[in-house]
């Protein structure tokens, strides 16, 4: 069943709606804004559920922050991918620091005293043409094609505004046989390439460079490694990442994924071991490439956990600093405890999800490490997504 409710709406939540009440009610709402009233459609009004989620149909009173969506495919009723894109630049980032504070008094019991801080150029653009890797699937009709979240029907894509042009014009030209998936890749380099199978994505490699504070570094990553979507992304976490290591001692750097942050620590002539799950029993291919040949530089394919137990254990790790970079769920409890075993005095944390993070500060706190700081920066504009980096030192 559906219904129509009238709601003030009230703080953000993380996932990229507000919070509002109706008859005790809580309700999520999106492509609200705090403070408005809005006019709501519930998809699902049983009585008895705990809360209900809602889409916004009417802004009966709007908020100051409310813009004309950027967008408008991916405005209310539309697809997915930019639910923030009703609110303006600053208004994003207070929505996310919202949420931040939010997230580390509720699961750390510690306040967040950071900023959000915007992606060099964002600011000039408007919040769009960032991506550098964009996906979709194709429709009935072979065009790249998006889902509406509220009902599950698929849209073609008429644009993609979110895109560097490059990847947005191949995107939309791309053809595929309907229900393949539709990857595009616009590298640092200038390398443009659309692919449609997982196994040409595994053989395609390309070439990235990063330019940060100290310098620039090459990279090579296969069309299907992870990296970061943001054109200014590996630059920031790069010099974010750096600034928080102990000045001297090894690093060891967990979820490494292609070596992103193991690259420079190599190049700076220090001591690394990067460690991320091994593919077909090995180092995982771009991981090996970019570390190679670098002096005291050791890639590792191995699970984290596994790692942890049964090698680190067997090394000096007493004056180290340790990179984690988990995937977006944290790095939970087990995890947690095998690292605070190896003793090392800094922990340099890079999270994409504010609510993990916050739940693994509390499990750091209880395992001898105090959050010294953390700084969000807003990678992802338009989107509720946001990337954090967070300092720990032991007790």
């Amino acid at each position: 069943m559906t219904a129509r409710i009238t709601v003030e709406v009230g703080s953000p939540a993380h996932g990229g709606h507000c919070v509002a009440r109706h008859e005790g009610r809580a309700v999520f709402v999106r492509d609200a804004l705090p403070g408005e009233t809005v006019v709501a459609e519930v998809a699902d009004d049983a009585p008895d559920a705990r809360f209900w989620r809602a889409e916004t149909v009417e802004v009966l009173e709007a908020s100051p922050d409310r813009v004309a969506h950027p967008w408008p495919e991916a405005g209310a009723g539309g697809v997915g991918g930019a639910e923030l894109g009703h609110a303006s630049l600053e208004a994003q980032r207070r929505w996310k620091h919202s949420v931040l504070v939010e997230s580390f008094e509720r699961f750390a019991g510690v306040p967040f005293e950071g900023e959000v801080h915007p992606a060099p150029g964002d600011d000039a653009r408007g919040g769009l043409a960032y991506r550098t890797r964009v996906s979709a699937t194709a429709g009935d009709d072979g065009r790249p094609s998006m889902v509406v979240p509220s009902t599950g029907e698929r849209r073609a894509l008429i644009e993609m505004p979110l895109a560097v042009s490059e990847a947005e014009t191949a995107l939309l030209k791309a053809r595929a046989t309907p229900g393949t998936r539709i990857d595009v890749t616009a590298t640092s380099t200038g390398e443009i390439v659309v692919t449609t199978s997982g196994g040409e994505a595994r053989r395609l490699w390309l070439n990235e460079a990063v330019v940060h504070g100290e310098g620039e570094l090459a990279y090579k990553v296969r069309a299907a490694d992870f990296w970061q979507v943001h054109r200014e992304a590996p630059g920031v976490l790069v010099d974010a990442v750096m600034s928080r290591l102990l000045p001297q001692g090894p690093v060891l750097d967990l979820y490494s994924g292609a070596g992103l942050l193991a690259l420079p620590v190599a190049v700076a002539g220090r001591p690394v071991v990067a460690v991320e799950a091994p593919e077909h029993g090995k180092v995982p291919p771009a991981l090996a490439a970019n570390l190679k040949g670098r002096p005291g530089a050791e890639a590792v394919g191995a699970d984290v956990r596994q790692f942890l137990m049964r090698e680190a254990t067997s090394r000096d790790w007493s004056e180290a600093s340790i990179v984690l970079d988990p995937p977006r769920a944290g790095a939970k409890a087990r995890n947690i405890a095998a690292l605070a075993a190896l003793g090392a005095p800094r922990i340099v944390y890079v999270a994409c999800d504010p609510v993990a993070l916050a739940r693994d500060t509390a499990l750091l706190r209880d395992a001898g490490y105090d959050l010294i700081e953390a700084q969000a920066h807003d990678l992802f504009p338009m989107t509720h997504h946001i990337e954090t980096v967070a300092s720990f030192a032991a007790r």
